[in-house]
């Protein structure tokens, strides 16, 4: 018998099969996909359109800036500087982004709408800072900074800098018997009050400061101050000091190296000697107020004895001072701190002992210091005092007398001065002499005909170089202009 076909037919004339499982699922999951999606579509869009128009997202603002501080002129060194941005910044973008010129270290922090750059160090006195914030900064909405931005300030000048300058000052002998007896405070009780308003006070250190040592043989005149006598230089608010001098080795090397220590420890800057050549030339460098101020000292060979004058000079790898016959070394001396600093005094220690006479030599080689770039010359060891000059309008005080110092048999020693400058920006604006007398180891100021007779004598000083000046409440006032 013949089998008969039971397939139904499809439309086209041909068989229809049942539909594959998979394939179904495959529709399904498609149709519950696009449903899905339309519901949260539909829940995104929806309270959207129903929001009031008022209540919707405001479009953002563009990225401004909308304050800087600080601004102008005047602008005080301890300060921060501080900008407001119309939004939020994102504080990650303004990595890179912000500079301050001239650089100056610190850190950036970001407080709301506000970015505030807080300096580590003070900032520069008479400085023109340029705060700049590159483009590509960005807002924690995403706007983004599509122009750098560039503001400016200037601090204010630097403040007047006073320096005192007083002649030698000789801790041993009768003063440091009187330190033993007193205490350190002696020496300077009479003019305490005036130097501590210094802000450099300078001396020359007329001995070494230790404990140890021997006199040299054959020298006449030795000296060493023990070294307790250091805080007597700090009460007189003595803070820079020359060592080049004929009796900073009276008791050998280990004295001048021990002197060097507490000077170091004390905080009391120095120069004209040193553990070695390089050293002893070098000069000091002490900065207040923001100015750099710089000190050369050296002495003059022919003080010392013939027997001792190889010993008295450092050496390569030899402690000793810094010696004034090589004026082509002290000229290059001048020349590379001068690049350093923004006051640069050299002290000589020089001259004939016991007179008011300056010589040829002294002349010479202050202009030599003065063409050189030294801002003033200061000078000692002739034990009175001597004429300041001013030469290319730089002062040259030839000689500050003694100053803390044992009675001299010869009267005339006892006359001394204070020199009083003030130093502003670029030159000194103001130098007066102030006269006082040496005393017993504590030098004072003068008043009725004492005084009188010292002015008179200062005032010959100054009229032999022609230096014009004023007497005026009880000191002679430089003319300096």
């Amino acid at each position: 018998m013949e089998k008969i076909n039971t397939r139904k037919s499809s439309p086209a004339g041909g068989f229809r099969s049942s539909p594959k499982p998979e394939v179904t699922d495959l529709r399904t999951a498609i149709k519950l996909f696009i449903a899905l999606m339309s519901l949260v579509l539909l829940a995104f869009w929806l309270p959207r359109a129903l929001m009031p128009e008022d209540a919707q997202e405001p479009p953002r603002e563009p990225l401004e800036f909308v304050g800087f501080l600080p601004q102008g002129e005047g602008v005080d060194i301890e300060t921060l500087i501080t900008l407001e941005l119309a939004n939020f910044p994102d504080p990650e973008s303004l990595e890179g982004r912000f500079s301050i010129y001239p650089e100056i270290p610190g850190r950036l922090e970001v407080e709301g709408e506000k970015i505030h750059f807080i300096p580590s160090i003070p900032l520069d006195y008479h400085t023109r800072y340029l705060v700049t914030v590159s483009q590509g900064v960005r807002t924690l909405l995403g706007d983004v900074l599509e122009e750098a931005v560039t503001l400016e300030f200037t601090t204010r000048p630097r403040p007047p800098l006073t320096i005192y300058a007083v002649g030698d000052i000789m801790l041993d002998q009768l003063t440091g018997k009187r330190l033993e007896e007193y205490d350190p405070a002696y020496p300077f009780a009479g003019v305490r009050d005036i130097l501590k308003e210094g802000d450099v006070v300078f001396g020359n250190l007329e001995a070494p400061i230790s404990s140890r040592g021997k006199p040299l043989p054959g020298k006449k005149y030795t000296f060493r101050a023990l070294p307790f006598s250091v805080e007597s230089l700090l009460d007189g608010g003595v803070n820079l000091v020359s060592l080049a001098n004929n009796h900073i080795l009276d008791y050998g090397v280990l004295p001048l190296e021990d002197t060097l220590d507490i000077l170091d420890d004390r905080g009391i800057f120095h120069a004209g000697a040193g553990r070695n050549l390089e050293e002893a030339h070098a000069g000091t460098v002490m900065e207040i107020k923001g100015y750099r101020v710089g000190l050369l000292a050296y002495t003059d060979d022919y003080a010392v004895p013939t027997a001792h004058r190889s010993f008295w000079q450092a050496g390569p790898d030899t402690p000793g001072a810094a010696l004034i016959h090589d004026q082509n070394q002290i000229e290059e001396d001048i020349r590379r701190l001068r690049e350093e600093v923004d006051l640069l005094l050299v002290s000589f220690h020089w001259g004939i002992e016991y007179t008011y006479r300056v010589t040829p030599g002294q002349k010479e080689l202050a202009r030599l210091a003065v063409d050189a770039g030294a801002d003033m010359v200061l000078g000692h060891h002739p034990h009175v005092p001597q004429g300041v000059e001013l030469y290319r309008g730089k002062p040259v005080v030839y000689s500050l007398g003694n100053f803390v110092f044992y009675p001299f048999k010869n009267p005339v020693t006892h006359d001394t001065l204070i020199l009083e400058a003030t130093f502003q920006q670029d030159g000194f604006t103001s130098l007066s002499l102030l006269p006082a007398r040496g005393g017993d180891s504590q030098p004072y100021l003068p008043s009725g005909r004492e005084a009188e007779g010292l002015l008179s004598l200062l005032g010959q000083l100054l009229a032999e170089f022609g230096t014009p000046f004023e007497t005026r409440d009880g000191k002679i006032q430089l003319q300096l202009d």
